[in-house]
């Protein structure tokens, strides 16, 4: 394999010069640049791009910070999609996935201080968004470079990639009520107030509330288990809006008792293998992950939201 010195000396130059002609530095003029350029790329040099990053201080790491996640929790299909699309986007400019995912938020914290201290990561996309949240923190007060998918709590100017949830949650009731001739949706979320299902039922509630029909809301947690009951109780409810499709994969042998008209986010191929239901709002973790990294790499550039499509 090619290296600097082999390079140096086919243009007669030393090997600082080319080392900084192949990093574009100023101070080579153009015409140096473009010839060591040339003959860097007739013999097949590769560079060390972590090797590069060290010298600045930073590895060619982008650290992704998952929720606090019980060991025993199942693999998030969504996470894994937004994986998929993040691993795309940093091929092409050699940086590597790095994963911190713990049982207790000051594992998580210990584990994000770790990569910054030991492994010189510099650069990081949360999985969550979260209120008081000790990792986030800890990233800006350390003037670290971070991206969080979904929208930020609180005031923060945190940089981010979402998808529009309201218009997704309202959007994804309108259209079963129209295509399933239904007027009684519940909505089911989790009891754990995560943002996006926040903002899914919002949008619900805002339908609901323009066809001047009640909305009723039902989260689920280890606690409050039956929704059986819950439907048993509020026999006007006649089909499902479901934040999370980990929610409805929990509760597919209570809902199949009533084989009521169901649509739900993600469209994984997991879920779909899982979940015999055609109507699914797809939010594109794919390409979640692709704008993020796009993000993560233009400072200037504050947010971006990712469209969603309903796919029946």
């Amino acid at each position: 394999m090619a290296t600097i010195k082999d390079i140096a000396e086919r243009a007669g130059v030393s090997v600082s010069t080319t080392s900084r002609a192949l990093n574009d530095n100023p101070r080579i003029s153009e015409k140096t640049r473009k010839r060591i350029k040339e003959i860097a790329q007739e013999l097949g040099y590769q560079p060390n791009y972590n090797a590069r990053n060290l010298t600045r201080g930073e590895s060619n790491m982008v650290g992704l910070i998952f929720p606090v996640t019980s060991d025993t929790a199942p693999a998030n299909p969504f996470h894994i999609d937004l994986m998929r699309g993040i691993s795309m986007a940093l091929k092409p400019i050699h940086y590597e996935m790095v994963v911190a995912i713990s049982p207790t938020a000051p594992d998580l914290l210990a584990s994000v201080k770790s990569m910054v201290t030991q492994s010189k990561v510099h650069n990081f996309l949360v999985f969550y968004t979260q209120k008081d949240d000790p990792v986030t923190a800890y990233l800006r007060e350390n003037n670290l470079n971070f991206v969080v998918i979904g929208h930020p709590t609180c005031n923060h100017r945190d940089r981010y990639v979402d998808n529009d949830n309201v218009a997704a949650g309202r959007e994804a009731t309108a259209y079963l009520m129209k295509h399933q001739q239904v007027r009684h949706p519940l909505f089911i979320q989790s009891a754990n107030d995560w943002v996006y299902e926040q903002n899914r039922c919002h949008g619900y509630q805002q339908w609901m509330e323009e066809q001047q029909l009640p909305g009723l809301v039902w989260r689920y947690s280890d606690e409050n288990a039956s929704v059986a009951d819950f439907i048993r109780q509020h026999q006007e409810i006649d089909s499902i809006v479901c934040a999370d499709d980990l929610i409805l994969v929990r509760l597919i042998r209570q809902l199949q008792e009533f084989d009521l008209p169901t649509i739900c986010f993600n469209n994984s191929r997991l879920m779909g293998m899982l979940i015999n239901q055609e109507e699914k709002v797809d939010l594109q973790p794919r390409k979640l992950g692709q704008q993020a990294v796009e993000l993560l790499f233009e400072p200037q550039e504050r947010s971006r939201i990712v469209d969603f499509k309903i796919n029946a």
